[in-house]
C-alpha cells in the first residue's frame, strides 16, 4: 500500500513538474505575443505618420507646384515655337524652378532590416507596403533623379553656352531649336513624375485607410 502510494505521488509530482513547465512556456509566450502585438501597434502608427506627411506635402505643395512647373514650361515651348522672343526670354527663370520630394520610407526600411515587417499578420497589408515603399517610392526617386540629371547635364550647359544668365536673354537664337528639342523631353520629364506622384498620393491615403482600420480594431 505505501509502495503504491510511493508512486502515486511520483507520478503526481512528474505530472506537477510537466505542467509547470507547459505553463511556464504558455505565459513567457503570451508574454512575448502581447510585446509583438504592442510593438506592432507603434511600428503602425509610425507609418500611418510617415504615410500622412507624404499626403499632405503631396497634396498641398509637390503636385500643384510641378503642374504648374510644367504649365509654366508649356508656355514657354509655346512662346519659342510662335518666335515670340520678348516673352519668351522674360519667362525663361520658368526652366530653373526645379521641386522634388522623396517620400518618407524611415519606418519602412527599418521594419524590413530588422525583419519586424512580419509583426504585421496581415499578409495583404504587408504586399501593399512592399510593393509602395520598394516599388513607387524607389519609382518616384528615380524620376526625381532623372530630370535632376536631365536639368544639369542638358538645360544648365545650353544655357550656359547660350543665355545670358545675368539679364535672363538667349544670346544665341540660332541654337533655339536645340533648346526647344530639350524644353520638349524635359517637359515630359515633368509630367512623368507628376503622374508618380499621384499613384504614390493615391496609394498613400490607401495604405493609411487600412492601417487606421487594424489600429481601431485594437482599441
Amino acid at each position: 500500500m505505501k509502495l503504491r502510494y510511493h508512486w502515486f505521488n511520483h507520478l503526481f509530482n512528474f505530472i506537477g513538474v510537466i505542467l509547470g513547465v507547459y505553463l511556464a512556456f504558455y505565459v513567457d509566450e503570451k508574454a512575448e505575443e502581447n510585446r509583438d502585438r504592442k510593438e506592432s501597434l507603434v511600428l503602425m502608427r509610425s507609418l500611418v505618420n510617415d504615410l500622412s506627411a507624404d499626403i499632405e506635402t503631396y497634396e498641398e505643395y509637390q503636385i500643384p507646384v510641378n503642374i504648374q512647373h510644367q504649365e509654366n514650361l508649356d508656355t514657354l515651348l509655346e512662346l519659342f515655337v510662335k518666335n515670340d522672343l520678348e516673352r519668351a526670354n522674360a519667362s525663361l527663370p520658368t526652366i530653373l524652378q526645379l521641386e522634388n520630394y522623396t517620400p518618407t520610407t524611415s519606418t519602412f526600411n527599418s521594419m524590413k532590416a530588422s525583419g519586424k515587417i512580419s509583426l504585421i499578420d496581415d499578409l495583404t497589408l504587408q504586399k501593399k507596403l512592399t510593393y509602395h515603399y520598394e516599388g513607387l517610392a524607389e519609382e518616384s526617386i528615380a524620376k526625381g533623379e532623372l530630370q535632376v540629371n536631365f536639368f544639369t547635364d542638358e538645360l544648365l550647359i545650353w544655357l550656359s553656352n547660350h543665355a545670358d544668365l545675368m539679364n535672363m536673354k538667349i544670346i544665341d537664337e540660332e541654337e533655339i531649336p536645340i533648346l526647344i528639342n530639350k524644353l520638349i523631353i524635359y517637359s515630359s520629364l515633368v509630367n512623368q513624375k507628376v503622374d508618380n506622384y499621384e499613384m504614390v498620393l493615391e496609394e498613400s491615403k490607401q495604405l493609411r485607410q487600412h492601417l487606421d482600420s487594424l489600429l481601431e480594431a485594437e482599441q
